[in-house]
């Protein structure tokens, strides 16, 4: 930047001062230059020595001149390594002759401050967060984030230099067991399938602004239940009985409980409808019903991830599939409908059977995040119950950790489609992520919470469709 400054006075020069209004050339940094906020070139005292390096003249190089011509081009840069935001700066020129005569005139540098914010292209999305690099924020600035269009603003938080993070902040509760759960904060953190804006501002204004979007996520194996198939059951006798089976042909996700019993016909005629099955007047839909199974055995209609064991007059439910976690969602969205009764049957097993005889009856959706070594077996039927468990009221398993879960619990008759969120709460907020863990997800959904005593209505039905992660 070239600065030159002229200066004619017929009268000659008798007094010249420069006042400066400045936010960046302060007082304070003045002084540690030798210098101040308001210059005499007449009578620069300890002052000339600096006023020369920065080009201006003093002394006699202006006392009784009618003309001069002076270069600032090495002051005004300086403005700019200093200061960093828009603003302007005021050089105040006062020249006085030998008569008296005064003429006054305002030098304004216009600074545009320069910033630069950039997404560095690193959301962890298991973890939820990411950092941009934002330079040359303003004093009283801050960096903010948020989700595109979202009404409020979050803070970043300064990392070191000029990167700062975005991340979750965790709320601490306590659940219905007592427990310590972590919920994620609303409008904190990063999520997969979601575009944010970042932005450099002061006063509640941008000063500088960028967008980035998260990758899609995850998505849940036949979670539109449109894939079904039959897959073959052997029973004792080496006999082959094809079973109705939620999952297109080749995948391994999804079962059901007691279809092997329901269904040994060999490809004729069913002995009973089963207890999961694609809905017959909503193809692509999950119907689960109870019923009395040879007359005074109750078993609730149910659907879970794992694989089901039938032996006997007994069945053993592995809860428990490996899930490659790419992010971690906020929670579970799921439709279904529900027809809930009264509790018609109690287990000849149930401790508590006899307090639930006749009171309203609760179907049950639930997820859990895990990281097991093994699945969890749970058996029920004509022997007393084993494995019972459930991940809001334990954070681990002997097959390993429970780290967090989302519940929903339907207490009452929904003939119409309900779209329903199950946010997650979290035991373990700081656990990697468990993608490599020989077992990761359980869902699972039943017509009765306490199916696995056998306890529940018979006429309870539930349809569940579209599973999918919100983020």
């Amino acid at each position: 930047m070239s600065v030159k400054i002229s200066v004619t006075a017929p009268g000659a020069i008798a007094g010249f001062t420069v006042t400066i209004d400045s936010p960046a050339l302060t007082a304070e940094m003045l002084a540690k230059v030798g210098l101040a906020t308001e210059l005499n070139l007449v009578n620069p005292g300890s002052m000339a020595e600096a006023l020369g390096a920065l080009g201006f003249p003093s002394g006699e190089a202006v006392s009784g001149k009618t003309a001069l011509t002076f270069d600032i081009s090495a002051l005004v840069p300086m403005i700019a390594q200093i200061y960093n935001e828009t603003s302007d700066h005021k050089f105040i020129l006062k020249v006085t002759d030998a008569k008296g005569k005064s003429t006054t005139k305002t030098l304004t540098c216009h600074l545009t401050g320069k910033v630069a914010l950039a997404y560095n292209n690193d959301a962890d999305l298991w973890a939820n967060t990411a950092t941009v690099t934002a330079a040359n924020v303003p004093d009283g600035g801050s960096v903010q984030y948020r989700v595109k269009g979202a009404a409020d603003w979050t803070d970043a938080v300064l990392v070191e230099g000029s990167k700062y993070r975005l991340a979750p902040v965790y709320e601490t509760s306590k659940n219905a067991a007592g427990l310590d759960v972590h919920t994620i904060k609303a409008g904190t953190g990063v999520f997969a399938a979601t575009t944010y804006e970042v932005r450099i501002a002061k006063d509640g204004q941008a000063v500088d602004s960028k967008e980035f979007a998260t990758a899609v996520g995850d998505k849940i194996p036949n979670g539109d239940m449109s894939g079904w198939s039959k897959r073959i059951w052997i029973d004792g006798s080496n006999n082959e009985f094809p079973i109705t089976y939620p999952n297109p042909e080749g995948m391994k996700v999804w079962d059901s409980g007691n279809n092997a019993f329901l269904e040994q016909n060999n490809g004729e005629e069913t002995l009973f409808t089963p207890l999961c099955r694609q809905d017959e007047t909503e193809p692509g839909t999950a119907r689960l019903q109870a019923r009395m199974v040879l007359g005074f055995v109750f078993a609730p209609g149910n659907m879970f991830t794992g694989d089901f064991d039938y032996s006997g007059f007994s069945g053993t439910v592995n809860f428990g599939k490996p899930y490659a976690w790419t992010a971690r969602p906020r929670a579970l969205k799921v439709r279904y409908k529900a027809q809930i009764g009264k509790i018609d049957k109690v287990g000849s097993y149930d401790p508590d059977g006899a307090s639930y005889q006749d009171k309203q009856d609760c179907a049950r959706i639930f997820v859990a995040v895990v990281n097991w070594k093994a699945q969890h077996g749970v058996t029920s039927g004509m022997t007393a119950p084993t494995g019972m468990w459930d991940p809001a009221t334990a954070k681990s398993l002997d097959e390993g950790a429970i780290l967090g879960y989302g519940d929903l619990v339907i207490t009452q008759t929904a003939t119409g489609w309900i779209e329903a969120t199950l946010p997650f709460n979290w035991y373990a907020k700081d656990a990697a992520n468990p993608a490599s863990a020989p077992f990761s997800l359980v869902i699972s959904c039943a017509t009765s919470m306490r199916g696995d005593y056998l306890t529940g209505c018979s006429t309870n039905t539930m349809q569940v469709d579209d599973f999918e992660w919100a983020y």
